[in-house]
């Protein structure tokens, strides 16, 4: 791993110095103004180019996330969660999603969002079984994946609307698919409630609920939270009583 000092403006991506010496950077932390500890993230990546480009960006648009190094492996990515406890990590999708378990029992907090190009194919129900929180395109501008970073640190489950129809095509029929517990989870998403306040209300991990969630955008061929309460909304969704079990 490269040790490298944290300044503006960074490295040119392009250039020799902005592609490091190592499959690793590690960046040195620094305290913002105004007081505010800033979001740490890790971005692991097997395209350095991309990598540094996307640090260069986010030092610009969102100063107050902090990267504090990029991987070029999975043991690297593995040794700087457990040295820097990020709030989130940007995992490259080429990596598969096998490396994003391991990190939950170093940093328990830790988002997980994948990352690929728009041409990778990617079962999304195994990745949020296995604890992602989100999936990013490489192609997508700064300020959307700025947008995600954020809705991920509220514990929304953010996925692009086009993957997800592909992804989840095979999911039909409508409010009468949906199991009672599914029924449940998605009366909650309408009245705004998070991952986490879905969890608690129904006694479920939140690991299956974000697994019970792509179900339910599935069945009603949906690819987010707003479009899966106007469906509900639209189709007259009403529940009573509690869930009628707390674990699958």
């Amino acid at each position: 791993m490269t040790a490298r000092s944290r300044s503006r403006p960074a490295a040119d991506p392009a250039s020799p110095e902005g592609r490091g010496e190592a499959g690793t950077a590690l960046l040195d932390e620094t305290s913002r103004d105004g007081g505010q500890p800033p979001i740490n993230l890790i971005i692991c990546d097997s395209q350095p180019i991309f990598a540094q480009g996307l640090l260069q960006l986010l030092a610009t648009e969102a100063p107050d996330f902090e990267v504090s190094g990029i991987a070029q492996s999975v043991e690297d990515l593995l040794e700087m969660t457990k040295r820097f406890r990020p709030d989130l990590v940007l995992l490259d999708a080429h990596f598969g999603i096998e490396p994003a378990q391991p990190l939950f029992s170093m940093s328990p907090s830790v988002k997980v969002i994948l990352v690929a190009t728009a041409d990778l194919e990617m079962d999304l129900t195994d990745a949020v079984a296995a604890g992602v929180c989100a999936y990013l395109l490489k192609e997508q501008g700064i300020s959307d994946i700025v947008q995600v970073l954020r809705l991920v640190l509220r514990d929304l489950l953010v996925i692009p609307a086009p993957l997800a129809r592909r992804t989840l095509r095979s999911g039909r029929g409508g409010l009468r698919a949906l199991n009672a517990v599914e029924r449940q989870i998605l009366a909650h998403i309408t009245q705004g409630e998070t991952n986490r306040d879905i969890a608690r209300a129904l006694n479920l991990s939140e690991r299956t609920v974000r697994r019970r969630v792509i179900q339910v955008y599935g069945k009603l061929q949906v690819s987010d939270r707003v479009d899966a309460a106007l469906y509900a909304e639209r189709h007259g969704l009403r529940v009573a009583g509690g869930p009628d079990g707390g674990s699958d």
